[in-house]
């Protein structure tokens, strides 16, 4: 009998291994990587009279970058950048000096392996070998940095940039900031999702006072709600509460909820920590929004406090704020920009060249892989006037889609106008001048799956008839 049913069971088997296979194209590596936009300059000051007689734009791609590089030296491998070339020219009776600034993005994704080494930051330099010049000398230029909420508006987008720290009504560097801390407290019957939420309204007055939790990942009942998942482990770890500006006219009422909803309490509760177990804090806005920044970073002190700053109070309005103190690293976030200056005599003219790193999107959902590029006209539209306009994209690859017509030429592509084009400069390209995009089988993915299962049923189905066969055998055989 044993060796009858080692047989059916073995025969089941492979049934089942030779079912299809229920796999597919797709897998879970990831597949694109974004890039950073590129764009053109700006000049700081307001009227300023200076014209656009011409820009010259040559986009150099003499290789693709790669999704991941092991070390700094194998990234500064990398070549591809973009020259802007103005032709300035002063129409008034009087000099003018500008302040010019040029925005080139912050640091693409497909970098930050580059910048964490052993748990630290580290910084690639990848703007040190693309100069400033004027009339073909080099002049200095500094690399300023910005929170990286573009807007496409001039005005906002340069106001950014400032030489003092960031206030906004009552909210300044040396605004107060207390910290309070608070714990949950479990019971046998708190459920293991609970959501801690307390409603802030009628506490304070949000143009005299900010109120940030730390880990907020929600609201509650009204806007100014904030809530956190809750610690359901033996010994829940404190949570912080920073009250910012004026004091509240009294502390919130937590509570403990079943999950996110806030619909069902639990009959959990939460609690000030004992101040003799953990005192409230007494800050300033100042060193909170420092409390993450590096002396030795190359981000100016200023810049990385008014990103903070612009991250935590550009868009609040009310008493609550819906971010969280781990937004205080704007490290990643950070849009960076040239800035440097210009002297123009009365009737005269200066050519400005300008030269920055250029960042694709990736896509391996092609077959060759394709590289999106988009660098930003419409910057330029903002000078008093402005005359011809020259591109030139020099690369050995080909362009498979574009926002202009270019003509083809020996070394690249070319487009030569009046006047600036419409909209923005946007294109594709890859090694290949028709790649093709691949992805997930569903036709065979879905057949495979029916004839794996059909055949799983009539293997299991076999075994069991066999089985009972044999059963209802051995049963008659001992009978008798």
């Amino acid at each position: 009998m044993k060796r009858l049913l080692a047989v059916v069971v073995l025969s089941a088997i492979s049934c089942a291994a030779v079912s299809p296979s229920l796999t597919a194209h797709a897998n879970s590596a990831q597949s694109s990587w974004d890039g950073r936009d590129a764009f053109g300059a700006y000049v700081k000051e307001e009227n300023c009279p200076v014209t656009v007689t011409g820009e010259k734009l040559t986009l150099r791609i003499p290789d693709f970058p790669q999704n991941y590089y092991r070390d700094k030296e194998e990234f500064l491998t990398y070549q591809a950048n973009v020259t802007a070339e103005y032709t300035f020219f002063n129409p008034a009776s009087y000099d003018v000096e500008m302040t010019l600034v040029f925005p080139f993005g912050r640091t693409p994704v497909y970098l930050y392996d580059l910048y964490v080494e052993e748990g630290d930051p580290i910084e690639v330099d990848d703007a040190a070998r693309c100069p400033i010049t004027a009339d073909g000398n080099e002049i200095e230029k500094k690399i300023r940095f910005t929170l990286d909420r573009w807007t496409s508006d001039p005005a906002k987008d340069i106001s950014r940039l400032s030489d003092v720290r960031r206030m906004s009504g009552n909210f300044s560097s040396d605004t107060p900031v207390a910290i309070y801390y608070y714990r949950q407290v479990a019971t046998e019957f708190t459920s293991k999702s609970s959501f801690i939420a307390a409603s802030f309204k009628g506490l304070g007055d949000g143009a005299k006072t900010k109120v940030l939790l730390e880990r907020m990942s929600g609201g509650g009942a009204d806007e100014e709600s904030l809530g956190r998942w809750g610690d359901n482990s033996s010994v829940p770890e404190p949570f912080a509460l920073y009250v910012i500006g004026e004091p509240l006219s009294r502390m919130p009422e937590w509570k403990v909820y079943e999950n996110a909803a806030c619909k069902k309490l639990t009959d959990g509760y939460v609690e000030r920590v004992p101040e003799e177990k953990l005192p409230t804090e007494e800050t300033t806005l100042g060193e909170l929004f420092l409390s993450r920044y590096s002396a030795e970073s190359s981000v100016d002190e200023t810049d990385w406090f008014n990103a903070v700053f612009d991250a935590f109070f550009e868009n609040e309005t009310g008493l609550t704020l819906h971010v969280t103190p781990r937004e205080l690293d704007v490290s990643e976030r950070l849009m960076r920009w040239y800035e440097y200056k210009l002297s123009l005599p009365a009737g005269g003219s200066v050519v400005n060249s300008v030269t920055a790193p250029l960042y694709p999107d990736i896509s391996h959902d092609y077959t060759p892989s394709i590289y999106s590029y988009t660098y930003l006209l419409s910057p330029a539209s903002t000078w008093a006037d402005f005359g011809k306009f020259e591109l030139n994209i020099e690369t050995p690859y080909y362009i498979t889609e574009s926002s202009l017509e270019l003509a083809k030429t020996e070394i690249g592509y070319s487009l030569s106008q009046n006047g600036l084009p419409a909209g923005e400069l946007t294109f594709t390209m890859s090694t290949s001048e028709h790649p093709e995009k691949h992805g997930m089988n569903y036709g065979g993915f879905l057949l495979g799956s029916i004839l794996s299962v059909a055949l799983i049923y009539v293997a299991v189905a076999g075994t069991i008839i066999a089985v009972t066969f044999l059963a209802i055998h051995f049963a008659k055989k001992k009978k008798r």
